[in-house]
């Protein structure tokens, strides 16, 4: 990221499951406190596309929400990454996935310089 200045990271996260109501806590929660501002915001296609709105913002508790989501998509979180506008469900994998951006220079000051250490180390990830 650092070593080709790359700006704008994205892919693929997935929720184990296809049951989009037992996913209500956790899709929810990813749709009201980290939706992608509207310039970078992709949208599932509509003809796949499950939305995230399970749950009135009132009902998402955010720290039971945080504690069940799968370590990855909480990894890209804490980078300040973004979530996409729709989930789609992925029979073949038994995953429901979402959409994850994230913008390089939104990477939290603590993670920036702990991955910039790690380019430099031989051996180091990057």
């Amino acid at each position: 990221m650092f070593q080709h200045d790359i700006a704008l990271m994205f892919g693929c996260a997935s929720l184990p499951g296809t049951e989009p109501q037992a996913l209500a806590l956790p899709l929810s929660y990813l749709y009201h406190h980290h939706l992608a501002p509207p310039a970078l915001r992709p949208r599932a296609l509509a003809e796949r596309r499950v939305d995230m709105r399970l749950l009135v913002p009132s009902e998402v508790d955010p720290r039971a929400a945080m504690a069940g989501l799968p370590p990855l998509i909480k990894g890209y979180l804490r980078l300040g990454g973004f979530i996409g506008d729709g989930a789609v469900i992925d029979f073949q994998f038994n995953t429901t996935d979402v959409c994850v951006i994230v913008k390089t220079d939104l990477v939290t000051d603590k993670y920036a310089q702990h991955y910039a250490r790690s380019a430099r180390e031989p051996g180091g990830a990057a």
